[in-house]
């Protein structure tokens, strides 16, 4: 397979490699906090109210996606504020790649939720 490369090709790719698996233990570091911190956060809030059942629709059927609007009146919005807000962001950050992100958002979830 290396024969189908050139050379400057699988020096770039072992350099991409290299760089990803040195950058991995810091994304882990930061992705088992968020795992810790989620688990307290989740501990001290209080479980959400679910919505009532109801029958499926032929709209929701026929590939029909849920509106923001239609999420909200079933009590279904995102975090978008507050400790859970912050930790959503320190998720998309971490899946970003940005650990000095990932980890300050953290820090601000924990303040906000009280874990200091």
């Amino acid at each position: 397979m290396i024969a189908l490369f050139g050379s400057r090709t699988v020096c770039a790719l072992a350099a991409a490699l290299s760089l990803l698996a040195w950058s991995a233990p810091a994304s882990a570091a930061c992705l088992e906090q968020i795992v810790t911190v989620q688990a307290q956060l989740k501990a001290r809030e209080p479980a959400p109210k679910k919505p009532p059942p109801q029958e499926q629709t032929i709209g929701a059927q026929t590939d029909q996606q849920p509106t923001p609007g239609s999420l909200a009146a079933a009590g279904l919005t995102p975090p978008d504020s507050g400790a859970l807000g912050a930790l959503n962001q320190a998720i998309n950050l971490q899946a970003g790649g940005d650990e000095a992100g990932c980890l300050k958002a953290l820090a601000e979830a924990r303040r906000l939720g009280g874990l200091n």
